[in-house]
């Protein structure tokens, strides 16, 4: 508990003993005015109470009343716990949308648990600024960092394959990270840890030793980088753009979307982020609770602790009222 008036506090002993002194006083009166009227039971049938006991109780609840309420007066407040220290987060988030994320071996599709993805973090509200960009071969962003996450959320549901241009339809995972990077660089804070989150299947067409260096690039400039895998090793066939029509290689062989798990968990362990495998809204809770522990951030709210002037106020009226009754005789009549 803390004060918010604690030079206050020093009035309360001095205002003890003046109650201290009146109700004694009274007492003695009291015991005056039994010998003055020739005993006990002469006084009690004149004045029909005893006023010559000792008054102990009205001095406890006089004590107790006058000590609470000498509390509320001097701003009695409880301590409210400290806010544990947050690291502001810049939070740019990079969504394949090649050919192969509208794959269907996750449904409804890949591409659609990306943005369901999306949308769980930005409403978590995990970082302070975010920003959100799409790759295939090249990447494009959509929206800058930016602290303004009603921006994010509306461009969210753009983040589909049919976005970028049909001849665009290879992912390059190196490149991408390459440009996010500069694109933070461009916006960075001092005080902030950039975070980039790769939402994609994995299946990348550059190499996997060019997507390591550049994750190493990425981490000597102080980011992070983390990986959410959306797709099954069995894969999916995929289908041309706006039919059930099987989507053919050159070969005249069905096109199968693949997943490639193990480059996401090392770019994600080279990049000293962490990979989520995407497959249920459990799997989404459990990748923004990790997002939070980079700030610091906590998804219980604690509640403040009661203040209690209320109670404390009534109790020390009541106990007032109480010494007030017992000093009119009201509340026990005591034969001699």
């Amino acid at each position: 508990m803390t004060f918010q008036r604690p030079e206050l506090i020093g009035l309360i002993p001095a205002m003890l003993f003046v109650v201290s002194v009146a109700i004694l006083g009274h007492w003695r009166r009291g015991v005056r005015l039994v010998d003055a009227y020739g005993g006990r039971q002469a006084a009690f049938r004149l004045i029909g109470r005893r006023v010559d006991l000792f008054p102990s109780l009205r001095l406890v609840s006089s004590f107790l009343g006058v000590a609470l309420l000498g509390s509320v007066f001097s701003g009695i407040a409880p301590v409210q716990p400290e806010e544990a220290p947050v690291t502001p987060v810049d939070l740019l988030i990079a969504v394949d949308v090649s050919q192969s994320m509208t794959g269907n071996d996750i449904e409804p599709s890949r591409i659609a648990w990306a943005q369901r993805l999306v949308e769980d973090i930005i409403g978590a509200g995990v970082a302070d600024r975010v920003g959100l960009s799409i790759f295939a071969d090249w990447s494009y962003h959509l929206v800058p960092l930016t602290d303004d996450s009603d921006v994010v959320s509306f461009f969210s549901p753009w983040v589909v394959p049919s976005l970028i241009s049909a001849r665009d339809q290879g992912t390059s995972l190196g490149v991408l990270i390459e440009d996010v990077i500069e694109e933070w660089e461009r916006r960075s804070r001092p005080d902030a840890s950039p975070v980039v989150l790769v939402v994609s299947d994995g299946e990348a067409h550059d190499s996997q030793d060019m997507v390591i260096t550049s994750t190493r690039s990425a981490v000597e400039s102080g980011a992070t980088i983390w990986t959410a895998g959306i797709g099954t090793v069995s894969g999916a066939a995929l289908t041309l753009t706006g039919s059930t029509a099987p989507l053919l290689d050159g070969s005249g062989l069905p096109v199968v979307a693949g997943y490639d798990e193990e480059l996401l968990r090392q770019i994600a362990d080279v990049g000293r982020g962490a990979f989520h495998q995407i497959e249920d809204e459990a799997s989404i809770r459990s990748l923004i609770a990790d997002l939070r522990s980079v700030s610091g951030r906590t998804e219980t709210i604690e509640e403040p602790a009661s203040d209690p002037t209320v109670w404390l106020l009534l109790i020390g009226l009541a106990l007032l009222v109480f010494e007030a009754l017992l000093d009119a005789g009201l509340t026990t009549r005591r034969a001699p």
